[in-house]
């Protein structure tokens, strides 16, 4: 399932990126893929070792971790290491699955996430793709808005045929690995958060609380 996360940056650290990036050298983003990955893949990453990822990262780290639907769709252990990828016209990422580890190992890819740079007026094409089952869902959303999908799926970047799109990507190795789980313990969060609002003191939401506590105690894998 693919969740649209709305508003992880604000205008002003969109711009702030943006204005990095153009400082920023840029090189094949093949040299970061291996495999069937590196064969359908056509764009172009900020180079590993450009000055400016530092300055990059902690920007959208910061918007990452104090963004509460975030935290609570991903439940992050550890987020890797940021790609800020460019797709001119032409360029695309054909089919593919991500890797299931990263960092040598230590860190397990269970969630993907694209982060929109570029405004989807400033480009045409370009739209993340991924498969579920026999349908497909896209996803083109304003700069600022994120994506979060499993690693698992099937996905690919539409071509571009006007303008350039410009996003963050990296992945996240989750404290609940499983998808079904993370969506359940999301939705109970949402439900304590009204009831809290609503009936603070009310048995039923000390009730509803408890079960999400006791879940997150069995489903944890630290």
């Amino acid at each position: 399932m693919l969740s649209h996360i709305p508003g992880v940056l604000d205008r002003e650290t969109v711009a702030t990126i943006r204005a990095l990036l153009k400082g920023a050298g840029f090189e094949d983003g093949r040299a970061t893929a291996s495999g069937q990955a590196a064969n359908v893949k056509r764009n172009l990453q900020v180079e590993q070792d450009s000055p400016l990822r530092k300055q990059l990262d902690s920007h959208v780290m910061r918007a990452l971790t104090r963004n509460a639907p975030f935290m609570e769709l991903a439940f992050p252990k550890a987020i890797a290491p940021m790609t800020y990828n460019r797709y001119d016209v032409g360029m695309y990422y054909g089919e593919h699955v991500d890797a299931p580890f990263l960092n040598a190992g230590r860190i397990r890819a269970d969630l993907s996430f694209t982060l929109f740079l570029t405004d989807p007026a400033d480009y045409d094409g370009g739209d993340l793709v991924a498969s579920y089952g026999a349908g497909t869902i896209q996803a083109k959303y304003p700069a600022g808005d994120l994506v979060l999908y499993p690693s698992t799926s099937v996905h690919h970047v539409a071509p571009v045929t006007r303008g350039s799109r410009i996003a963050a990507v990296s992945w996240v190795h989750s404290y609940i690995p499983d998808e079904r789980q993370r969506h359940v313990l999301a939705d109970m969060t949402a439900a304590k958060v009204m009831l809290e609002k609503l009936a603070p003191d009310a048995p039923e939401t000390n009730q509803l609380r408890n079960s999400l506590f006791n879940l997150l105690r069995l489903w944890w894998q630290p």
